[in-house]
């Protein structure tokens, strides 16, 4: 190697969100790989190339990184002097370089991403890349290995940073590591948020400076950014050890006999049961009094509850899953300042269960931490049941549609009696018509690029509302899909997310269940499902009656939910707005609703034109269909 830089940034600031709950207790590069630090990794490869001096930039948990700087600097004898560039406001790889301007000087460095798993990389083709570029930037590729999104041309500059064909032959991944010539400053902007690879462009565009990319030959590389990405970390870089035991188990974590484990990675904790692709974080290190005091109040022994995290919710609640050896509970989260309902699921549960209704326990209420730890009802739901081969699906929805009877009988009693807990405001013009509205917006306007909703539809499903208006008000359920019923492992189930209850129809709730898009229930079934309802209800028998144009009403607030869902990041619903089209064009010919069925068929031709399929023809030949 002609020369050996003596200088380095890592970058160590990012929120690591694909990686939580991992990185809710520890910033992403401090997680061990095998028991080492990502970054630590990075620092010894580092001081092997003959770096001295390193620079690490820190937002996320900045004192975790701190600290770990710290103490190696007092550990490691004659390793790199290591200096902390906190950032109060996160800057972005570009601009995270502009306050280490004086640390760089006027010597070429090294910029690493803090977070890679890489074996095998040696700096000499990277040094190479870098002369060959005329003192500017030389950078490891891959076409081997992550998304492949950027292309070279027959001299390895990267002449394209977003691939219009990525992961397609010739298209390589930018691995995070490069060396920089302190020209680089000039294309990044001089504050604020900024990437490098924009700086890269601008580079290209304004002066015709390239990077050249290097594919190194035996070079190992991963930017361990998932869950499933940390785990193919362990296993690449030592598999016969991680194939004896396909987990991730970090030291002091105390299994129990119990414990059946695969594919997880656990931090702390006294866990047993089974646990599938799943990660365990210790309570006492997320940092979140909310989980302290839910802990605290099922009086378990902190230092050995683990935590599993569930997901953040539409309805602003956030959802743990409490682990404490085979004991399990459910922590929810909330903010009740924008969904007021959230502060009410607990009295609306304890009042479904005096009424026997089938719902989670309450094991605590915490409305001064906004926090509430129900029952573990279990992880698999009705739609998971019946979406397996070879299940008799009448038979298992017959005594949660009996259930439901009950929710809508015993239920309304018991809140419309003394003593009742307060209600959301009951189903009205105004809701049916929020609900049209959320349809057109997200999906009418944003999805399938109408103007508007075309008048003839809108007139129908005014008129649908109107009808379900008139029947009789009973508690509703308001989202009674397959999902939110639970089955624990003795076969009992028990209805969850009813925080949006309210008095309305019982048929929207009938409807949301036959017609959920989550499983695909065929007439004959849903004909025998609603049978047997009217069975157990016979004084709610217009909820069959009125079944049809409910299922219209309900797919609308669906599909609209589905587009709003996906336009802030939750893109797992977009799969099934097909299914939701499908339904809602059988419930309107069911219904008679010509114009919501021709609207219905139109929709579903333009999502399989996005989908890349031929489009569906129907029969009909009505509505407007105006855009």
């Amino acid at each position: 190697m002609s020369f050996k830089p003596k200088k380095a940034v890592v970058l160590a600031a990012g929120f690591g969100t694909r990686l939580r709950p991992l990185t809710f207790a520890a910033p992403k590069p401090l997680r061990p790989v095998w028991g080492e630090p990502m970054i630590e990794r990075i620092i010894r490869k580092l001081e092997s190339w003959g770096v001295e001096e390193i620079a690490i930039n820190a937002h996320w948990l900045a004192d975790d990184i701190c600290k770990y700087v710290a103490e190696r600097q007092m550990k490691v004898a004659g390793g790199a002097k290591i200096i902390v560039s906190r950032e109060d406001e996160i800057l972005g790889t570009g601009g995270a370089l502009v306050p280490l301007r004086g640390f760089v000087a006027d010597d070429p460095f090294w910029l690493v991403n803090g977070d890679i798993v890489e074996d095998g990389l040696t700096a000499e083709p990277i040094v190479d890349a870098f002369e060959k570029s005329g003192g500017f930037a030389g950078c490891w590729i891959s076409g081997t290995f992550g998304p492949r999104t950027i292309e070279v041309d027959y001299e390895g500059r990267v002449c394209n940073w977003a691939s219009d064909v990525a992961g397609d032959w010739g298209t390589f991944t930018y691995c995070g590591c490069a060396l920089l010539g302190p020209e680089i400053f000039k294309y990044i902007p001089g504050k604020g948020f900024s990437t490098i690879v924009a700086a890269y462009e601008k580079a290209m565009m304004e002066d015709a400076k390239f990077v050249v990319g290097c594919d190194v030959e035996d070079a190992w590389w991963n930017d361990a950014g998932t869950f499933e990405s940390y785990l193919e970390s362990h296993a690449a870089l030592d598999p016969d050890r991680f194939e004896a035991n396909p987990n991730v188990i970090f030291p002091g974590v105390k299994l129990l006999d119990s414990a059946e484990l695969a594919g997880c990675v656990i931090t702390d904790g006294l866990v047993g049961g089974e646990f599938e692709r799943v990660a365990l974080v210790g309570v006492s290190h997320l940092g979140d009094e909310r989980l302290v005091a839910a802990v605290n109040a099922l009086s378990w022994p902190l230092e050995d509850v683990a935590a599993e995290f569930m997901g953040k919710r539409g309805s602003d609640r956030v959802f743990w899953r409490l682990v404490y050896g085979d004991e399990r509970a459910i922590a929810v989260v909330y903010d009740d300042t924008v969904r007021a309902e959230n502060a009410l699921y607990s009295a609306h549960a304890r009042m479904l269960a005096r009424a026997g209704v089938p719902v989670p326990r309450v094991l605590a209420d915490l409305p001064g931490k906004k926090t509430l730890v129900i029952e573990d009802c279990g992880r698999e739901s009705l739609q998971d049941i019946v979406s397996e081969r070879g299940v008799d699906a009448v038979k298992m929805y017959k005594p949660v549609v009996r259930a439901l009877a009950k929710f809508h009988l015993a239920g309304t009693e018991a809140a419309l009696g003394k003593d009742a807990p307060e209600l959301n405001s009951a189903f009205g013009p105004e809701l049916y018509k929020w609900e049209r509205d959320l349809f057109e917006e997200f999906s009418v306007k944003d999805r399938y690029a109408f103007d508007a909703l075309p008048a003839k539809v809108a007139e129908e499903l005014e008129g649908v509302a109107m009808e379900l208006g008139k029947s009789r008000p009973v508690l509703v359920h308001r989202d009674f899909q397959s999902s939110n019923v639970l089955f624990r492992e003795d076969r009992s189930f028990a209805f969850i997310d009813f925080q949006g209850m309210r008095l309305g129809s019982a048929s929207y709730d009938l409807a949301s269940l036959l017609y959920d898009p989550y499983v695909n229930l065929d007439e004959r079934e849903r004909a025998a499902l609603a049978k047997e309802y009217a069975s157990a209800a016979p004084e709610l028998a217009d909820a069959v009656n009125l079944l049809p144009k409910a299922a219209v009403q309900r797919l609308v607030q669906v599909l609209g939910a589905f587009g709003r869902l996906a336009s802030v990041g939750q893109e797992g619903f977009l799969k099934y707005i097909s299914r939701a089209l499908d339904n809602l064009l059988a419930a309107a010919d069911e219904a008679d609703l010509d114009a919501v069925g021709a609207f219905a068929e139109e929709l579903i031709s333009r999502e399989n034109f996005r989908q890349g399929r031929i489009p569906h023809h129907h029969h009909h030949d009505e509505g407007d269909g105006e855009h």
